[in-house]
């Protein structure tokens, strides 16, 4: 058996924070990128809105589950609870990235009533426009609470670990799949990813591997729970777990595609790195060539499950929801207008559903309705398993598309 001349190297500890759950993610990142560790915390529902009790919550449960899980390391990257995270693109005046970068700071305290200093935030310029006919340049920006990023660090320095990276959740989901988008023409595909989960929907629309987009909106699985708890006269548990077992008894998640992969060895490994410092890739064996080539008819593990669309409403644990998904819908159709405004005319060329509460066909079939887009249900874990019944895989044999936060904070920069 021969060896790999690569040594592999295992990622920071990367925790997606929820708001009905955490993950926590552990991967190898050298030659055979392949899963570690993988565990998901729920957190209980008195305390899931709570930001105190979830803190307390957390401190007390996560060492625990770092030793019983097999996680190695103290480096922790992070995705903060969506909620804490300011999220908007920006319009400043032409000038230097640095002044650009203070406007937007300045114009993002004003909004949010903050004195200067108290805001941690990040910008990236994302296209030239106008504004009062003078030429403005538009930046994507996130904003965050100085305080609230501090107790994340306070946090896992009092569980023995050190916060190496703290990102919003829109920017770890194009991360996931950046490795699907490093060939130079992959820049021209728009793609939209749709986040659906508990507590909300995040909106991202990146040109190949660059986010130029992204919009969190508080419409999801909570709604969608209260809105059944009131008409069924039931409390929100009960109407969760309603909504759960009528999607289940609906359709099963869709099974896992990933692939066996081939080991990489000796001189072909070397060709590999190299090809790979390129931005090509070198393929293991000739059906993942087809499988990774979006040129053909086979589409890569992480996007084989197509969505298509339907006319039909949304019947969630007995109650019609149909509104709700009109609603969500609308707000897919207006972050498309504004790229489309924005990009002269630029299309949509593919929607990707991942999060929680993508699990239900019914809804994902009806927003890809709205958008008339190619769709297809993410599965970014595809990458790092052995095959589709990995047993270190969350659920063996299904698709994991709630893991795209956690899969992209694996890769995501070191930025503290």
């Amino acid at each position: 058996m021969g060896l790999s001349m690569l040594p592999t190297q295992l990622s920071p500890i990367a925790v997606d924070m929820g708001t009905s759950s955490i993950k926590v993610l552990q991967v190898t990142l050298g030659e055979r990128p392949a899963m570690h560790a993988a565990i998901e915390l729920e957190i209980p529902d008195p305390i899931r809105i709570d930001i105190e009790k979830r803190h307390v919550f957390l401190q007390n449960e996560l060492p625990g589950l770092f030793k019983a899980h097999g996680f190695r390391g103290r480096r922790v990257v992070c995705s903060p609870l969506a909620s804490q995270v300011l999220v908007q693109p920006v319009q400043v005046e032409r000038t230097t990235l640095e002044d650009q970068h203070a406007l937007a700071t300045a114009q993002l305290e004003a909004q949010l009533e903050r004195m200067p200093g108290t805001l941690v935030v990040r910008s990236t310029p994302i296209a030239e426009s106008a504004r009062d006919g003078r030429s403005a340049t538009e930046m994507l920006c996130w904003a965050m609470a100085r305080e609230d990023s501090m107790r994340y660090v306070d946090l896992f320095k009092s569980v023995k670990c050190k916060l190496v990276g703290l990102h919003p959740q829109v920017s770890a989901v194009t991360g996931a799949f950046d490795h699907l988008n490093r060939r130079t023409s992959d820049a021209s595909i728009s793609t939209m990813y749709v986040d659906l989960g508990w507590g909300g929907m995040k909106i991202v629309i990146a040109h190949g591997t660059e986010m130029i987009f992204a919009k969190q909106v508080q419409i999801g699985g909570r709604q969608m729970d209260g809105l059944i708890s009131e008409r069924s006269g039931t409390d929100l548990f009960t109407a969760r777990m309603r909504r759960i077992n009528d999607g289940m008894q609906e359709q099963q998640l869709p099974e896992s595609t990933a692939r066996k992969r081939t080991p990489v060895t000796g001189g072909m490994a070397m060709l590999r790195a190299g090809m790979a410092k390129q931005g090509e890739a070198y393929p293991q064996d000739e059906s993942t060539m087809v499988a990774a080539d979006r040129r053909s008819d086979s589409a890569p593990p992480e996007l084989s499950t197509r969505v298509t669309a339907s006319t039909g409403g949304l019947i969630a644990g007995g109650v019609d929801c149909s509104e709700l998904m009109e609603s969500m819908s609308d707000e897919l159709s207006l972050c498309v207008r504004y790229h489309t405004a924005l990009f002269s005319g630029r299309r949509i060329d593919r929607l990707i559903f991942l999060g929680g509460e993508s699990r239900s066909t019914a809804l994902c079939r009806g927003l890809a309705r709205a958008l008339n887009v190619s769709a297809q249900l993410g599965d970014p874990l595809a990458r790092y398993a052995e095959g589709p019944n990995d047993p270190k895989l969350p659920e063996p044999g299904q698709a994991s598309p709630s893991w795209a936060t956690a899969c992209g904070l694996c890769t995501a920069s070191v930025d503290l």
